[in-house]
């Protein structure tokens, strides 16, 4: 009789394809992540990995064996290394340039500096003043 039963929920339940199933839990996952547009990413990454999937390729299987090879571990290694030296090249490059400017602007700004400190002549009254002292 226990067969019986589970025959006719499986006969009741429509057959979802392994496409439709990949494309709604890419959809339910992008959207978790991303919103809106990672939904629409993740249904369609997630309907062709269910096309792949179904066709027998085993896409997520290869995904992982991918990840987890030394080869593939060791090049990532490498690029964020790379990009890490690049970068803080660049950020070398960028406070060395900013020291420059900042001594060029103390440089220009010297000459206006002795201008304002200039000695300043006497009037006619203050001599008159001084002499009149003596």
């Amino acid at each position: 009789m226990a067969k019986s039963a589970t025959s006719k929920k499986k006969s009741n339940l429509p057959e979802v394809s392994k496409q439709t199933a990949g494309g709604i839990g890419g959809a339910v996952a992008g959207g978790m992540v991303a919103g809106p547009v990672g939904a629409v990413v993740g249904g369609v990454v997630g309907a062709l990995v269910g096309q792949a999937s179904a066709e027998g390729k085993k896409p997520v299987k290869k995904a992982v064996d991918a990840i987890a090879s030394n080869k593939t571990t060791k090049a990532v290694v490498a690029k964020v290394t790379s990009t890490a030296k690049s970068a803080a090249k660049k950020v070398a490059g960028v406070t060395a340039s900013a020291k420059k400017s900042v001594k060029k602007a103390a440089k220009k700004a010297a000459p206006a500096a002795k201008a304002a400190v200039k000695k300043v002549t006497p009037t006619k009254k203050a001599k008159k003043a001084k002499k009149a002292k003596k």
